[in-house]
């Protein structure tokens, strides 16, 4: 008989404040397969007080980005709430699955709180789920124990690879939400200070958190630094990830640990370079994308790329990546997680 499963939030545009993020659409669609998902479909109108409604159709609570509470509507209300229900939820017998998306939080606003709602997942989360093998050795530092119960997973991937080439048009990609921690403006600043702001054709693209941040980077654009400020299809981001010679991620927040937007250039097969840390450092290790440690190695890395780019090189082995991690491989990997905490 299947396990009934709770999902917290319930959409994707929900779990990233109406960014377009389609991680709980993913997951959701991925665990139907081998769970009843009790609030699939059903938005929450309710906040956390929905997790009562399906409280007893429910064996299994499974929370995302639940350590931003206090940054949401109500939010101060909500978490004290929560501080309340996640005990319940415990001595109700219920389990709790928390996927650590994040090290804490990419802003500090109301940031006690946050850390508060952290160590409380760390406690009372029956099983962790993560994205980068990093978690496992942060959550040690709170409690040795807590180890126990990290499971590394890497971000699940969608192999969108066609067949076919592009014309080069662009050294340089970036794409993804424009936001500050994402360290976008650091790079173009860096490159404008060292005077190679002419050196490379870059293309920006995504939706700006606001317009205060999308004035510091168009103070940047040139005729080589193009930036724009949209939401982008599928396909167009396939066009666009076929039409650059390098991916690149800055990602200066040290909370990072996994990316969505890394695993879907991934799945574009893209030739990516990102920060050593996180999930990217893990793709490093399986040779499927390059790293760098500062701004100077950076430079360098790209210099040697463009020099010698090669469609087939070092990342021969994406294929069995692509297969081994796609999105119901995650799910079956939770399943057997749970049989075997139920032996």
């Amino acid at each position: 008989m299947k396990k009934r499963i709770y999902i917290n939030p319930t959409s994707s545009n929900e779990a990233n404040h109406g960014l377009v993020n389609p991680y709980i659409d993913d997951l959701v669609t991925a665990l139907s397969n081998h769970f009843i998902v009790v609030n699939k479909g059903k938005p929450s109108k309710k906040g956390i007080l929905d997790f009562l409604i399906y409280f007893r159709q429910t064996d299994y609570y499974h929370f995302n980005w639940i350590e931003k509470l206090p940054t949401h509507r109500y939010g101060l209300v909500q978490t004290f709430l929560f501080l309340i229900l996640i005990r319940f939820l415990k001595i109700s017998g219920k389990k709790v699955i928390w996927t650590m998306h994040n090290k804490l939080s990419h802003t500090h606003d109301r940031l006690l709180l946050k850390k508060v709602m952290f160590r409380t997942m760390l406690k009372h989360s029956d099983i962790i789920l993560a994205h980068s093998s990093d978690a496992i050795h942060y959550g040690s530092k709170f409690k040795a124990k807590y180890t126990k119960k990290i499971h590394y997973f890497p971000h699940p991937v969608k192999d969108r690879r066609q067949n076919g080439s592009e014309r080069k048009e662009y050294d340089i990609l970036i794409w993804g939400s424009l936001t500050a921690y994402k360290g976008t403006h650091k790079f173009l600043k860096f490159i404008h200070d060292s005077g190679l702001e002419k050196k490379y054709k870059i293309y920006i693209i995504g939706k700006a958190v606001s317009q205060q941040y999308l004035k510091e980077l168009q103070d940047f654009s040139t005729d080589n630094i193009i930036i724009e400020n949209k939401f982008t299809s599928d396909e167009e981001l396939r066009i666009l990830n076929r039409k650059s010679k390098i991916v690149l991620f800055i990602y200066t927040s040290p909370s990072i640990l996994g990316s969505g937007v890394l695993m879907d250039s991934l799945g574009f097969g893209a030739n990516i370079i990102g920060p050593d840390a996180g999930a990217f450092k893990d793709l490093s290790k399986e040779h499927l994308i390059s790293t760098f440690t500062d701004f100077d190695d950076l430079i360098s890395k790209i210099d040697h790329q463009l020099a010698e780019i090669n469609e087939s090189d070092s990342r021969a082995n994406i294929s069995e990546f692509l297969k081994e991690n796609s999105w119901d491989k995650f799910a079956e990997n939770l399943c057997h997680i749970i049989e075997s905490q139920a032996k």
